[in-house]
């Protein structure tokens, strides 16, 4: 993993930047739904609404659409940072090889590590890195401010988390093996493919090409099989990681809640907050084990190319 953290340090600013993004949204998230809790208290309680309280939640809404774009915008731009670093990174380290070494580097080989390993981990950064640090940052930022407006009510809710979390890590490793399965069945058509644009000369003179095509259909055959076979699993196991994580603290929500409503010891507000802030807070466990093993996939990668990729730290 230095490899990952080596270009992390390089976009520093970026990467502070993107963080700070994502505070300052979970922040406004937090302050709209706050606006909210005192308009539907206001409202059950019969207080007509004044001009500046419909002003003031118009402008929130403002600023949410805002906040949204410059985190979307800045967190785009980092992670394109991170990839051209990356695949600049490998090419400096062809450029700089000596000729003795150059002429020995099979092309098929690192044309194909350019094309998956490579691939993968920029598609990593790009789809799953920030929307993982978002989550994060979104799920402790809420719990802290759940926390502080009902400590009682959200050790209650929240508590069962402890069990699927125990779930999680196990549906996370079956997922991860499943997956490194469908990686080494790419590893081998690979190979055959490096191994028909290296020999094909000899391949054709000797008419061997219908046996080695013969071999490369069947390893791809084999890596549908484990590709199919480690999306269902990921889908089998993450289906009640779903479930529990959404569905139980929603129960407990409603049953201790809504009584806590119904004795005038919780405003219904309030309670508007812990339902409509509860995905913020089960989502992160529900796509939990999809983000450890696509975490795992990620870090397989990077310790494939870390030996062939240089970065210039600043």
């Amino acid at each position: 993993m230095s490899l990952f953290f080596r270009l992390l340090k390089k976009r520093r600013c970026l990467v502070l930047s993107s963080i700070a993004a994502s505070g300052l949204t979970a922040a406004v998230t937090l302050w709209w739904n706050t606006q909210l809790s005192g308009i539907i208290n206001n409202v059950s309680a019969g207080i007509k609404l004044t001009g500046q309280t419909v002003s003031m939640a118009l402008i929130t809404m403002i600023v949410t659409g805002v906040t949204n774009y410059i985190k979307g915008y800045i967190s785009g731009y980092t992670c394109e940072s991170l990839s051209h670093d990356l695949r600049m990174g490998y090419a400096r380290y062809f450029s700089l090889l000596p000729f003795a070494e150059a002429e020995k580097t099979r092309v098929g080989e690192q044309l194909s590590r350019l094309q998956n390993e490579i691939a993968d981990i920029s598609a990593y950064i790009n789809n799953n890195l920030f929307q993982l640090l978002d989550d994060g940052v979104m799920f402790i930022a809420t719990l802290i401010w759940l926390i502080f407006m009902n400590p009682v009510l959200t050790i209650t809710v929240y508590s069962p988390v402890l069990l699927i979390m125990a779930y999680v890590f196990y549906a996370s490793r079956i997922i991860s093996s499943a997956t490194a399965s469908s990686q080494q069945a790419r590893g081998r058509m690979n190979g055959q493919v490096e191994t028909l644009l290296t020999l094909f000369p000899v391949l054709k003179l000797y008419e061997a090409a219908n046996m080695f095509l013969s071999r490369y259909r069947d390893d791809v055959a084999v890596w549908e099989r484990e590709t199919v076979r480690s999306e269902r699993t990921r889908a089998r196991l993450m289906s009640p990681s779903g479930f529990f994580s959404t569905s139980i603290p929603l129960i407990i929500l409603f049953l201790v809640g809504g009584r806590l409503v119904f004795n005038g010891t919780l405003a219904i507000g309030t309670l508007y907050i812990f339902i409509n802030l509860s995905g913020n807070v089960s989502g992160v466990m529900m796509n939990m084990p999809g983000y450890i093993a696509a975490f795992r996939h990620f870090a397989a990668n990077i310790k494939r190319v870390s030996p062939r990729v240089l970065t210039e730290v600043t």
